[in-house]
C-alpha cells in the first residue's frame, strides 16, 4: 500500500537543487540526483552519521547498531541509513527509541517502499525525520536500484559507521562511496572467525577509523561545527588518536573483548596485581572505554 496514503499527515513532495530544503551533501556527488521525493520533512542536520551494515546480522550486531543509534541521537546526530533489514532497521528504530531524528534513503519509489514489512517502521521514520527516494513513486524494487541508493546514504553523512558487513556486501559500496566523498569512516571490530564481519575487518585494515562506541564518533567534530558530548560524559575523548592512558590500563584494555571478564581473570592472565587491574579498569571507565557489568 503507498506510504503517502497511509502514514502521512501530509503528501510527499518533490525537491530539486535550487530548492533551500536540499540536502547539500548530495551536490558532493559526481552524478548527484537531478530531484529527489521526500515524505515527511528533512531535519536541519548539522551533524549526521550514516549506520549501515548486513541485512543477515546477529543479535549482538542488532543490538550494538541500536545503542549506538540510540546514543548518537541523544546527542543531536542526525541518523541516516537504507531502511532495509538487519541493521538499517536496528540503527533507524534506536533513533526513533530517544526522540531522534533518521532519515531513510529508499532504493525504491516510495509507493513501493521495501521491505513492505517495515510499514510501521516506515511511518514512525517519516513522523520523525523523513524517507527519501531518487526514484518516482512507483519505482520497484531493482537489484541496481539498492547500489545507487548507497551513494545517497554516504553523501547525506558527515559520517559513516559499518556496524557489520562480509566480503561481499552492499554495506561496503557505501564505505567506498563516503571515502570518495572523503567522508569519516568508522567500522566496528568484528571476530576473526565470524564472516559476517569479514567486510569491517578489511576496512579496517584499509584505515577506517574503530568505532566501539558513540564515544569514538562523537570525539571527531565536523569542520566548523562545535564538538558533541555524550550526555553526562562531558567531552567525548578522541579515541582514535594516542592516549595518554597508563601503560596497565592500555594492557588491560588490550585484553578485553566482546565478553565481559573478570579482574581477577585479568590478573592472572596479565601477571598483575588485583589493585592495580581495578585502578587500571577504572582508568578506562572514565575514559568510556570500557563499561562495568555483573558478571565482570
Amino acid at each position: 500500500m503507498p506510504i503517502d496514503d497511509i502514514y502521512l499527515s501530509q503528501p510527499p513532495c518533490e525537491l530539486y537543487p535550487r530548492d533551500p530544503r536540499w540536502p547539500l551533501g548530495l551536490s558532493d556527488l559526481p552524478d548527484a540526483p537531478t530531484s529527489i521525493c521526500v515524505a515527511g520533512e528533512l531535519p536541519l542536520v548539522r551533524q549526521a552519521v550514516a549506520i549501515v551494515g548486513t541485512r543477515a546480522a546477529d543479535a549482538d550486531a542488532i543490538a550494538f547498531a541500536r545503542q549506538l543509534a540510540a546514543a548518537l541521537a541523544g546527542a543531536g546526530v542526525t541518523i541516516v541509513s537504507g531502511g532495509a533489514y538487519g541493521i538499517d532497521a536496528a540503527a533507524h528504530e534506536g533513533a526513533l527509541d530517544v526522540g531522534g531524528k533518521t532519515i531513510a534513503v529508499l532504493a525504491t519509489g516510495l509507493r513501493r517502499a521495501y521491505p513492505s514489512t517495515h510499514g510501521q517502521l516506515f511511518s514512525a521514520i517519516a513522523r520523525s525525520g523523513a524517507l527519501i527516494a531518487e526514484a518516482d513513486r512507483d519505482g520497484r524494487a531493482l537489484p541496481w536500484a539498492f547500489l545507487r541508493r548507497n551513494r545517497l546514504i554516504a553523501a547525506l553523512a558527515t559520517t559513516v559507521v559499518v556496524v557489520q558487513a562480509p566480503v561481499k556486501s552492499g554495506a561496503l559500496s557505501t564505505a567506498t562511496w563516503a571515502k570518495r566523498l572523503k567522508r569519516r569512516l568508522f567500522a566496528v571490530p568484528a571476530p576473526a572467525w565470524d564472516p559476517r564481519g569479514a567486510g569491517c575487518i578489511a576496512l579496517l585494515r584499509e584505515g577506517a577509523r574503530i568505532c566501539t562506541s558513540a564515544a569514538d564518533v562523537l570525539s571527531l567534530r565536523p569542520s566548523g561545527a562545535e564538538q558533541i558530548a555524550l550526555p553526562g560524559l562531558g567531552a567525548a575523548r578522541e579515541l582514535n588518536d594516542d592516549d595518554d592512558l597508563p601503560e596497565s590500563s592500555t594492557q588491560v584494555l588490550a585484553e578485553l573483548g566482546a565478553r565481559a571478564r573478570h579482574p581477577d581473570e585479568l590478573a592472572e592472565r596479565l601477571d598483575m596485581q588485583a589493585a592495580q587491574v581495578h585502578e587500571a579498569l577504572l582508568n578506562l571507565v572514565l575514559a568510556g572505554l570500557a563499561r562495568q557489568q555483573a558478571d565482570g
